[in-house]
């Protein structure tokens, strides 16, 4: 299976500068890529291919109609991968076009929004020494890095990405599929925001409220940079110091869901996950001018919670370990799970007391979450044998296998 190492790179000031500066190319590059196909379809309604633009950058990088030194600078694999990241861009536009979705043209990318150097093929341009202690960077030298899980000598694409000041090295490699012990069981798992994961053998995860816990502090940074006059260099430090305490509530964010699925995933053979709709769960409130909406400052209150607890990256994660231990994911219709009795199976919103579920027909009682895990699981279980997930079910997984196997860069890196 395909993981995505991430390493901390310890550049010198001299390399700093030259990996800024293939920032710079790279960033300037796809500028100009952009500006040439929306300009050849404005004008003539002629569009350019990705073909005609890689042949253009060849004879740019060539000694006769060479403009500047930069890109020649600038290693050759990392501007195709400019032009592949511009095409997937495109694609991805058109894809929303046919589905009738918010187009979201691709724009340009200012120094902000463009924070990584890709490598197609990065064991053929990273080199690392004998013990991985320095990795040399074409155009930049040997790199000092930390000591972390070892990379193999072969591995795929890789990326050089600077966030918030400091510098990391990302690594595609391959990896064996590390076999868990059997349990024999399924375990259904209703995420939730008092609990975030309830199972339906009775485990209660207890949400850990990150940004509630750092809203504080973080609004007393974002006043200090409202404060600060802009261009000045106070306000840049400030803004630092916003952005660092995002990326701990961040990490802090990710430490704890990464141990929250590994134990969902060491506790059985298969876990049953609801699919939720996250889109429209999270969906504002607040209407239109000729429709306003209801209850938007609650709705905005419990969209916040929702998207503090990431209900989307745990399910990610389950996905990707699972998958890594060769165990199932199994996604089941989520409609009435709360409201369901895990007992006799009969539907009332009354049964459902807050954080206690009552059943109104046959009396029974446990705690919501609990009771709406073990629907879950139920649900998983009457699944025809063989028949596997339902093609909505599969299309879901495939997406999630997808984005598990670039976790770290794309949720990292973006």
């Amino acid at each position: 299976m395909k993981r995505v190492e991430r390493i901390r790179l310890y550049p010198t000031r001299r390399q700093v500068e030259q990996l800024r500066f293939m920032l710079d190319v790279t960033r300037q590059l796809y500028n100009a890529l952009l500006e040439e196909r929306r300009e050849a379809y404005r004008r003539r309604r002629v569009r350019v291919t990705a073909k005609q633009q890689y042949a253009e950058i060849t004879a740019l990088r060539g000694p006769v109609h060479r403009i500047d030194g930069r890109l020649a600078a600038v290693y050759r694999e990392c501007e195709d991968a400019v032009l592949h990241r511009l095409e997937l861009a495109f694609q991805a536009f058109f894809r929303r076009l046919r589905r009738g979705e918010k187009p979201g043209y691709p724009r340009f990318r200012s120094r902000c929004r463009w924070s990584q150097v890709e490598f197609p093929h990065g064991d053929r341009a990273l080199l690392f020494d004998e013990h991985q202690r320095r990795l040399r960077v074409p155009g930049v030298g040997d790199v000092r890095l930390r000591k972390g899980r070892e990379v193999p000598p072969a591995f795929g694409r890789a990326w050089i990405v600077e966030r918030n000041g400091r510098w990391y090295g990302c690594f595609e490699c391959d990896r064996a599929v590390q076999l868990l012990p059997a349990t024999g069981c399924i375990v259904g798992v209703d995420r939730g925001v008092h609990v975030l994961a309830a199972t339906s053998d009775g485990c209660l995860m207890r949400n850990p409220r990150h940004l509630e816990r750092a809203r504080h502090h973080l609004e007393q940074l974002q006043r200090t940079v409202t404060r600060r006059r802009k261009g000045g260099k106070s306000r840049g430090k400030a803004v630092a110091q916003l952005a660092r305490a995002h990326e701990r509530l961040a990490n802090a964010r990710r430490d704890a869901l990464h141990k929250a699925s590994q134990r969902l995933v060491n506790s059985a053979d298969v876990v049953a996950l609801e699919a939720l709709n996250l889109r429209s769960m999270t969906r504002s409130a607040k209407g239109t001018i000729e429709k306003p909406g209801t209850n938007v400052v609650a709705k905005a209150g419990l969209n916040r919670v929702l998207l503090d607890a990431s209900f989307g990256l745990l399910h990610r994660l389950i996905v990707e370990k699972a998958e890594s231990a060769a165990r199932r994911v199994v996604l089941v219709d989520p409609r009435y799970s709360s409201q369901t009795c895990s007992r006799c199976g009969h539907v009332a919103a009354e049964s459902r007391r807050r954080r206690r579920f009552v059943c109104i027909t046959c009396g029974f009682v446990l705690h919501a979450d609990v009771n709406a895990a073990l629907v879950i699981r139920r649900r998983a279980e009457l699944r025809p044998a063989g028949s596997g997930a339902s093609r909505e079910d599969r299309n879901d997984l495939r997406s999630a296998l997808s984005q598990a196997r670039t976790l770290l860069t794309q949720s990292d890196v973006a």
